[in-house]
């Protein structure tokens, strides 16, 4: 799996994951379809930019997140920390834009980063936490720890 791919894959998921949770049963009509790296450039050594494009059809009523934050874990371990852009996802279909950071943790090392020639995705888990706010005004806070990354593959 590539870099980008892997990015790609983990912010779709994320964003996949924190609109399952608001959306509930509904989620089945929620779909993401095509999406790819827009952009991926180097901050430094241990962090980059980016950001992915995605397609979706969203049946229900809109809403935003916000305040996404995830922290990736790798054999239990700190990897990447990771953050994104707010997102609007509205009713009907769309292409969104989301751009995010991700930097490693203290004590990953390149060779790590390497190392994800050979992704294994039950290798990893995630931290996640958002807030999710509908277009009629609830909002709702959702973190969760120790997610599999193998449960954000198979949103997307």
């Amino acid at each position: 799996m590539t870099m980008k791919r892997l990015f790609a894959v983990l912010l779709v998921g994320m964003l996949a994951f924190a609109a399952s949770d608001i959306c509930h049963a509904q989620f089945s009509k929620l779909s993401f379809g095509k999406y790819g790296v827009s952009s991926i450039r180097p901050e430094s050594f241990r962090a980059v930019r980016g950001a992915v494009w995605m397609d979706v059809t969203n049946p229900m009523e809109g809403f935003t997140i916000s305040e996404i934050r995830g922290l990736v874990y790798k054999k239990g371990m700190p990897f990447v920390s990771g953050s994104a852009s707010d997102v609007y996802i509205p009713s009907g279909t769309a292409r969104m834009n989301v751009s995010g950071r991700a930097a490693l943790c203290e004590g990953a090392s390149l060779w790590d980063v390497l190392a994800l020639i050979a992704f294994d995705p039950k290798d990893y888990s995630v931290d996640l936490s958002v807030r999710i706010t509908l277009d009629s005004g609830a909002t709702r806070v959702v973190s969760k720890k120790n997610l599999p990354v193998e449960a954000l593959l198979k949103l997307i």
